[in-house]
């Protein structure tokens, strides 16, 4: 990005934490699947859990799990209680991790007699013939986009897969302002926000039970790394997530991204950052703020 000014420096995605009753079938999901391997597990430690402050969490046993292609961008799953009537794609927050994959069109045959439960057959997305995408629904439950880009020197923002399902690259987000979200993200990090979008998005719109001719407005703002944030902007429909006392919420909790320095953030803090020491942290600095959608943003000092 350039013409920082003030704002900090911001990405790339480092990882996203979902919440699930069962981790261990969560995990065989993806490592029997998708062909994510595990990269660590273990029990949220006291100092995390004040940095997001929910002391429900300590003790919590969670596994995190990497792509096929060794890429470092992980997936956390967090042992919770399921919140009762939680749906996804239905409540302001973070709704959907996007994944880039070499060929969206020899997913469904993969998933075939698994848990994954396709709600969006591989289609291209908008009016690009570059980007063909899929959507599921998995146990946790939490959506994927399985998404192949075709990037190239016209699209250098975007990756390319170097693994049949491979890294993160997008994280959706769900607003009750899409004009508030974008502004926000523009105005403390140094990202670079895209002009609004419309269109029809139809796993929101049946999560939503929405009539089918449903347009929806959205835009992306970019950050290093070859990531985005996609933020879709919610109807009236769509409510706050409802959360357990002292913990994440469920779903897709939280989504972490990579700074220079935590020192340059220019936002309040929900608990004092602290170099957190175990895995995949490895003794970065951590803390976590709040978006205008209610969006948990953990930041992790990263080296550039």
């Amino acid at each position: 990005m350039s013409d920082s000014g003030s704002r900090a420096a911001f990405g790339p995605i480092v990882g996203a934490t979902v919440m699930a009753a069962d981790i261990d079938s969560v995990v065989a999901s993806y490592t029997k699947y998708l062909g994510h391997t595990i990269s660590g597990e273990g029990t949220i430690s006291e100092d995390l859990a004040a940095v997001w402050n929910t002391p429900a969490h300590i003790g919590t046993r969670f596994i995190t799990i990497i792509p096929e292609s060794g890429n470092a961008q992980w997936i956390r799953f967090i042992e919770a209680e399921p919140v009762p009537g939680y749906k996804p794609m239905t409540t302001f927050g973070w709704h959907s991790l996007e994944i880039v994959v070499d060929d969206v069109d020899a997913i469904p045959a993969r998933l075939e007699g698994s848990p994954w439960k396709t709600i969006g057959e591989p289609h291209y997305l908008g009016m690009s013939s570059n980007i063909k995408a899929m959507q599921v629904e998995g146990l946790a439950p939490e959506v994927l986009y399985l998404t192949q880009t075709n990037a190239g020197p016209d699209k250098p923002y975007l990756p390319n897969a170097e693994s049949f399902v491979d890294r993160i690259f997008i994280v959706v987000l769900g607003s009750p302002s899409l004009d508030e979200a974008r502004a926000w993200y523009a105005e403390h990090f140094d990202t670079e926000p895209g002009d609004t979008m419309e269109g029809q998005i139809g796993v929101l719109t049946r999560a939503m039970g929405l009539d089918a001719e449903t347009i929806h407005s959205l835009c992306v703002v970019k950050m290093r790394g070859k990531c985005l944030i996609e933020i879709d902007d919610y109807p009236s429909v769509a409510t706050k997530r409802d959360t357990l006392p002292d913990s994440l919420p469920p779903g897709i909790a939280s989504v972490s991204f990579g700074v220079d320095s935590l020192d340059d953030v220019k936002l309040p803090f929900i608990s004092a950052a602290k170099a957190i020491a175990e895995a995949p942290y490895n003794g970065a600095r951590v803390a976590v703020t709040l978006g205008v959608a209610g969006e948990r943003i953990e930041m992790v000092e990263v080296s550039t």
